[in-house]
C-alpha cells in the first residue's frame, strides 16, 4: 500500500511496529557482528580492524562502528538484556546506554527500569550511575582524574568543560592569574609592580597596602570572570610556543573563499572583523580557496621541488586535501605519513599529484603488498587488491535476499511499559545501589554459610 493511501493513525502504528522490528534485527546484527569479529572475517586487503571493515562495507562512521562492536561483545555476558533486545522490547539507544554500566549482577534491576522508561531517562540514569562509580573508584584510589571535553555549538560559540584534580586546578588558576596580569597591565601603570616586594624577613620592612606598587598582594586573587584571561593564555601559547613540524590544530587556520564566507578550520563561519582580529593576534595561517570548478578540488597548489621530504607548504596542501588516511573506510587522523605513490626511488616527484596521506598502519600494509595505489592525475588516486581489482570507496549496500519481518515480534514491543512516567534519576540511582548492596550482602552470607 502506498504511503499516501495510509491514514495518519496507520502510519503511526507502522512506525512503532517497524521500530520493534528494527530493535530485534539490530540485536541479531550485533550477534552476527560479534561472531564475525571473533572469526577474524574482516581481515585482508589492508583492513585493520572489524570497525574499519564495518565503516567500509556498511557506510557507518568509525565511531558508530566501534560502538556497535563494544555493545556486540558486551551482550553475551548480559543474557537478560540480550533477550529483551532480541524480542524488540529494548531499543538500540537503551541497550547502548545500559551496556556502559551493566554487569551480570546489575542487569536484572537495570532491565526492569529500562522497560518502563524512555531512552532519555535511561541515558540520565546511566550517567548518574557512571558518576557514582567514578567517584567511588576515585575515593578508593584516593586520587581524582582530570578530564575535559569541548564542542562547537550551533551558534558558532565554543563550549569547554573541565574537571581538574586539586593540583591541576591550582596550576590552571595560577596560569589564569598570570594571564590576567599580562592582559591588563600597561606601561606606566601606577599599580604595576616594577620591583619585587620586600622580604618579610628584612627587619626594616615597610608594610604596603594592597594595590600599592610592589605590594605582595597585587594580582593575588583569581578574577571572577576568567574568560578574558583564558583567551589571553591561548594567545600567549600560540605566539610563543613553536612546533618543529606542521601540526594541524597548533595554528589558527582561517579559510577564505571567493564565493563563501571565511571560516575556522573545521569550525564556524567568521565575520570579516573577526578575521582581521585574528590576523592581529597570534600565529594565523590563511588558506585561500578559488571557486570550485568541475573536476577541481578547490586547492590548486603544486610544488614540484626535487626533494624527498615534502616541504611544510606541501604538507599543508596534503592535509587540506586529505584530512585523514585515504585508505577506503579508515579515516584515521593521527600519525599520518606522506606516501609517494610512484616511489621516490623510481623518480616519483614530491608533489600533491604523487603524494597521499596514509596512517602508519596502512603505510606499513602497503609496503607489505596487501594493497596498491595508482595515481590517476589531478590529485586523484585509486586503491587496488593484489589481483588488480579496485577496492571500492563505498561498496553498494543491499538487503539480504528473502528477508521478511519476524512475526514473533509484537508490533508495540519497543514501547515503554508505562510511557510518560517521570523518572527521578537520583532517586532511582539510590534505589539501585541499595538493591545491589543487598544482593552483595546476600551473596556474602550464602558463601559464609556454605
Amino acid at each position: 500500500m502506498a504511503t499516501d493511501d495510509l491514514t495518519t493513525e496507520e502510519i503511526g502504528t507502522r512506525l512503532v511496529g517497524y521500530a520493534s522490528q528494527m530493535a530485534a534485527l539490530t540485536a541479531r546484527f550485533l550477534e552476527l557482528l560479534a561472531e564475525f569479529d571473533r572469526r577474524g572475517g574482516w581481515s585482508g586487503e589492508g583492513i585493520m580492524s572489524c570497525a574499519h571493515w564495518l565503516t567500509w562495507r556498511t557506510g557507518l562512521s568509525i565511531r558508530t562502528a566501534q560502538e556497535h562492536l563494544r555493545i556486540a561483545h558486551a551482550l553475551p555476558e548480559l543474557p537478560l538484556l540480550r533477550q529483551a533486545f532480541a524480542e524488540g522490547r529494548l531499543s538500540y539507544s537503551k541497550v547502548r546506554a545500559l551496556t556502559r554500566v551493566a554487569t551480570p549482577e546489575r542487569e536484572e534491576e537495570l532491565l526492569n527500569v529500562a522497560l518502563s522508561a524512555t531512552a532519555s531517562q535511561v541515558e540520565r540514569l546511566v550517567q548518574s550511575i557512571r558518576n557514582v562509580d567514578r567517584h567511588k573508584d576515585e575515593s578508593e584510589r584516593g586520587t581524582i582524574d582530570s578530564s575535559s571535553s569541548w564542542s562547537w555549538n550551533f551558534d558558532g560559540s565554543l563550549s569547554v568543560k573541565l574537571r581538574l584534580s586539586p593540583l591541576d586546578g591550582a596550576r590552571f588558576l595560577a596560569g589564569v592569574v598570570r594571564a590576567e596580569y599580562e592582559r591588563t597591565r600597561t606601561a606606566g601603570d601606577p599599580d604595576l609592580p616594577t620591583e619585587p616586594a620586600p622580604d618579610e624577613d628584612t627587619p626594616d620592612v615597610t608594610k604596603k597596602s594592597p594595590g600599592h606598587p610592589g605590594s605582595a598582594d597585587l594580582w593575588r586573587n583569581v578574577p571572577s570572570d576568567i574568560t578574558p584571561a583564558v583567551v589571553a593564555m591561548g594567545d600567549t601559547m600560540q605566539s610563543t610556543i613553536s612546533v618543529p613540524e606542521f601540526v594541524p590544530g597548533a595554528e589558527l587556520v582561517v579559510h577564505t573563499h571567493d564565493d563563501a564566507d571565511p571560516h575556522l578550520d573545521d569550525g564556524p563561519a567568521l565575520e570579516d572583523a573577526e578575521v582581521d582580529e585574528a590576523a592581529c593576534g597570534g600565529a594565523v595561517r590563511k588558506v585561500k580557496h578559488g571557486k570550485k570548478r568541475k573536476g577541481a578540488r578547490g586547492i590548486v597548489l603544486n610544488y614540484g621541488r626535487k626533494r624527498r621530504m615534502p616541504t611544510r607548504k606541501v604538507m599543508r596542501v596534503l592535509f587540506e586535501r586529505d584530512r585523514c588516511c585515504q585508505h577506503p573506510g579508515c579515516g584515521r587522523t593521527r600519525h599520518l605519513h606522506a606516501h609517494h605513490v610512484q616511489f621516490w626511488s623510481q623518480d616519483g616527484p614530491t608533489n600533491p599529484d604523487n603524494l597521499i596521506l596514509l596512517c602508519s598502519a596502512h603505510h606499513r600494509a602497503l609496503h607489505r603488498g596487501e594493497f596498491a595505489i595508482k595515481a590517476r592525475g589531478r590529485q586523484q588516486f585509486s586503491f587496488h587488491r593484489p589481483d588488480g581489482s579496485t577496492i571500492e570507496r563505498a561498496p553498494a549496500v543491499h538487503k539480504p535476499d528473502g528477508w521478511q519481518p519476524d512475526t514473533a515480534i509484537d508490533d508495540d514491543a519497543v514501547l515503554p511499559i508505562s510511557p510518560g512516567r517521570h523518572l527521578n534519576a537520583g532517586y532511582a540511582t539510590e534505589v539501585l545501589y541499595a538493591a545491589w548492596a543487598w544482593k552483595a550482602r546476600q551473596s556474602d552470607a550464602d558463601l559464609a554459610a556454605a
